[in-house]
């Protein structure tokens, strides 16, 4: 690739965003990372993080911009109670020009961009037909990017897990619902650290216009997954709704979740990427949870 990544900006430095910038700091990489919240930003800064507090990428500084070479884009889509809407197509063309010495760029999109699969195994050459609002946004942002920025790549991540963003305390809680579909709806999902380990494989080993699925080795029915998981951690076992009584009784956001049915296939990261995960399937990543 000849010189290492020295400068990365992350494009709305959340969850994933502070995982990945203290992997790329402790590579010895400078990191700038935006945020809309000064609370935000002072625990950024704590992190070693160069925050900049920002309502919109083009407020960055263009010193900024011109002195970084890799971005990260982790903006979530601006979302209302019936529209979800990607704002990379207003900022993107305009911020672009500005990225001058930019060598490599990973967006950070969803598998929920492929919409129902029936259940069947999906790979990155699945026609891609969201039936969702945010699928078909995200999809939007993924085109802006691609269509932009020539070293752009986009990673599809199924349903993120890990300390801090799980389903324990939940189900400890009792009462936890969900639904047994018949035929069984697959969930997928994947450990924080295995997406920041997959990006930075990805900067070290960029590939023009690349697109890959980021997502765990094992897809369960959703169903058998919160059973399993309850029963791993000894708490109350889940109440499985029939489907009927899961239209009745739960939000329509998570009903959602579960429109889309599909095994995500993560042959080309492991080809590409990450050979070996370090959480192959939830049981591996349980014990990072505690």
């Amino acid at each position: 690739m000849g010189d290492a990544i020295r400068h990365v900006l992350i494009l709305g430095c959340g969850y994933v965003g502070e995982r990945l910038a203290v992997a790329c700091i402790r590579q010895g990489m400078q990191v700038s990372g935006t945020t809309r919240s000064a609370e935000r930003a002072a625990e950024l800064r704590a992190m070693g993080v160069q925050a900049v507090f920002a309502a919109n990428p083009l407020d960055i500084a263009d010193a900024v911009l011109a002195d970084v070479d890799a971005v990260v884009d982790s903006i979530p889509l601006n979302r209302s109670a019936s529209a979800a809407h990607a704002p990379q197509c207003e900022w993107l063309p305009l911020l672009a020009p500005k990225l001058t010495g930019l060598r490599w760029a990973g967006y950070l999109s969803t598998t929920g961009v492929y919409g129902d699969a029936g259940g069947a195994w999906v790979d990155e050459s699945w026609p891609c037909d969201p039936q969702s609002p945010r699928g078909l946004e995200r999809l939007v942002a993924e085109e802006c990017w691609l269509g932009a920025v020539a070293c752009a790549e986009v990673f599809r991540i199924a349903g993120i897990y890990g300390p801090g963003r799980n389903i324990l305390d939940r189900l400890r809680a009792g009462g936890f619902r969900a639904v047994n579909w018949q035929p069984p709806r697959y969930s997928n999902r994947i450990h924080v650290d295995d997406i920041v380990g997959a990006l930075m494989a990805a900067m070290q080993a960029p590939r023009a216009g690349r697109i890959v699925n980021l997502a765990d080795d094992e897809p369960m029915p959703h169903a058998e997954y919160v059973t399993q998981l309850a029963r791993l951690i000894d708490a109350p076992q889940p109440i499985l709704l029939t489907p009927e009584e899961g239209e009745a009784q739960l939000p329509p956001s998570v009903l959602e979740f579960f429109r889309d049915n599909k095994r995500v296939s993560n042959r080309l990261l492991h080809a590409e990427l990450l050979p070996e995960l370090a959480y192959p399937g939830f049981r591996a990543g349980l014990a990072s949870l505690h």
